[in-house]
């Protein structure tokens, strides 16, 4: 960090001191007074007891209940120390969440309360509070971007995320076709023969026509729906980690393929067609990749630079605290 960025990042940061108490009031002030004390109180700063549940069911998971007491109630006041830094620092650079960023907090709060909302309910905490603590995960990403994103403090050159994006990830249109079928029992079984060779002539044959110019990947999908084989287009952007879905090596297949090129990619039970597509700086594949790209660069580099932005005073109400410990234990042994 230059000279410059240092002086910034020192004037950033006394204000956060100086504003923290202002922040955490925002940060914290859609939470519902509740009648019992604050289990926790950060700088000042009663924490809201559903927030704190939260924490302290978490730190039963990551560290099982037969844990101590104090165990567990200092692991959810660090986990929730980090959630207030966040917020506090987050709040400090007056930096906000994209409409895409809030749908995604959204989407995954829906899920999570879809199976557990019982429980959490049970415990005290409502859907609102997750997402509270889920959009703190969402200011960390900001918080992240901030840093080391375009024009931030440790900037990391677009030179560098790009060749990563290169390296890491590939573009492509796939139709895929099936070496398997279901029977009428529902068992999972093998083409004959026949009908194996006639798979691979129409892959062969659509491969042919795109690269010709005579097709399109959509129509080729359409050709092979008219055959009597169901298809259908996807456009999907791979990392070379991801073999969750495609058979092993085929990253490394695509990675060969010239740009605009169909080529047909086969193992035991599936063939593709797949046209390898590109990407410049301006696309919005690499754009929409950036922040998982400085992640990768970083590490956890961030979550040092949250922790050591300042270290906030917690005070812990035991009193409380022990009511929502023996409640969620009760909870998980019902």
């Amino acid at each position: 960090m230059n000279k410059k960025s240092k002086s910034l990042y020192k004037r950033v940061i006394s204000l956060a001191l100086a504003v923290c108490c202002f922040v955490c009031v925002f940060a914290f002030s859609s939470c519902s007074i509740l009648e019992k004390d604050s289990a926790l109180t950060i700088n000042n700063t009663q924490i809201s007891n559903d927030v704190f549940t939260y924490f302290l069911d978490l730190a039963m998971v990551e560290e099982g209940t037969d844990a101590s007491y104090e165990t567990l109630v200092n692991k959810a006041s660090s986990l929730a120390g980090t959630y207030y830094k966040t917020n506090s620092l987050f709040h400090t650079y007056k930096l906000s969440l994209t409409t895409a960023e809030k749908a995604a907090v959204s989407e995954k709060v829906n899920a999570i309360w879809g199976v557990y909302g019982d429980y959490y309910t049970n415990i005290g905490v409502s859907k609102e509070t997750l997402t509270k603590v889920y959009t703190a995960d969402a200011y960390r990403d900001a918080l992240l971007v901030h840093y080391y994103g375009e024009g931030g403090i440790e900037e990391i050159p677009l030179s560098r995320l790009y060749a990563n994006f290169k390296s890491n990830y590939i573009i492509f249109q796939a139709i895929t076709g099936y070496f398997t079928e279901t029977d009428t029992a529902g068992n999972t079984i093998r083409l004959n023969k026949n009908d194996t060779e006639t798979l691979v002539l129409q892959f062969q044959n659509m491969s042919a026509m795109v690269n010709a110019g005579e097709q399109t990947m959509e129509e080729a999908a359409d050709y092979l729906n008219e055959s009597g084989y169901p298809g259908s287009v996807q456009t999907v952007i791979l990392h070379k980690d991801d073999n969750s879905s495609y058979p092993e090596g085929f990253f490394a297949k695509v990675q060969s393929i010239d740009s605009r090129y169909a080529a047909i990619i086969a193992s035991n039970d599936y063939i593709f067609l797949v046209l390898k597509g590109e990407a410049d700086v301006n696309s919005s594949y690499f754009n929409d990749k950036k922040t998982e790209i400085i992640k990768n660069l970083v590490g956890n580099t961030i979550d040092q630079t949250i922790e050591a932005a300042y270290e906030p005073d917690i005070e812990i109400s035991h009193s409380t605290a022990k009511g929502y410990y023996t409640l969620i234990l009760n909870e998980k042994s019902a």
